[in-house]
């Protein structure tokens, strides 16, 4: 478990700008791949064990995340096929499908195919990845900076509000679900200063988490 999240958020904070610099490359080198997809897996182990440490907002897990998804064309991929993934996924047919943050950190620690593109005359930098489970279905691609925007609002987070019995169990909601549900502003981002609301507007903003917990 993770005792203190401040040092982890700072750091997902940093993974979060060394992506989006990278991004705004040209060209990559041998060294520039490793270095992406060194931060590219430290940033969802750190996300995930944020997540089940309760470091952060609960309804984190479940906010979602838009991918393209590239249909299989022929056989599924094997272990020494994934160099060439191209060849096997429809990469100029894609639909919008959206993932949960918990199903994209897995989706990313579990992956068969993780390569990367810099940004080129063809579009931005692009991040394509496919799991062990779904490589006989699809590929997903997604932009680094959606990737770069995910880092930094984790490492901005700030959980403003708790209540329920002091386990697993209890209610977190950040300074960004406040916002998000129209009860705060940024003072700038990620700022909101002194953030509060009702009892009676937090249970209608938010009633998945607390519409069925008894007044504290």
């Amino acid at each position: 478990m993770i005792a203190d999240s401040v040092p982890w958020r700072e750091e997902l904070l940093k993974l979060a700008t060394a992506l989006e610099r990278r991004a705004e490359l040209k060209r990559w080198t041998a060294r520039t791949g490793f270095l992406v997809e060194r931060d590219l897996m430290v940033g969802m182990f750190t996300i995930r064990r944020l997540v089940e440490s309760a470091k952060t907002s609960s309804l984190l897990p479940r906010e979602r995340v838009s991918f393209g998804m590239h249909p299989l064309t022929g056989r599924v991929p094997g272990i020494y096929d994934r160099w060439a993934y191209w060849e096997y996924y429809d990469m100029d047919s894609k639909r919008q499908t959206q993932l949960t943050v918990r199903e994209l950190v897995s989706l990313f620690i579990h992956s068969f195919v993780l390569e990367f593109h810099p940004q080129s005359e063809h579009g931005p930098a692009m991040i394509w990845v496919v799991s062990e489970r779904d490589r006989h279905k699809w590929l997903y691609s997604i932009p680094f900076a959606r990737v770069a925007a995910l880092f930094r609002r984790v490492g901005d987070e700030d959980v403003v509000h708790m209540e329920g019995p002091w386990d697993a169990t209890i209610a977190r909601l950040s300074q960004h679900d406040y916002v998000d549900a129209g009860l705060a502003q940024y003072d700038p981002y990620p700022f909101v200063e002194n953030p509060a609301a009702s009892r009676d507007k937090l249970v209608a903003a938010f009633p998945s988490l607390l519409g069925g917990r008894a007044q504290p």
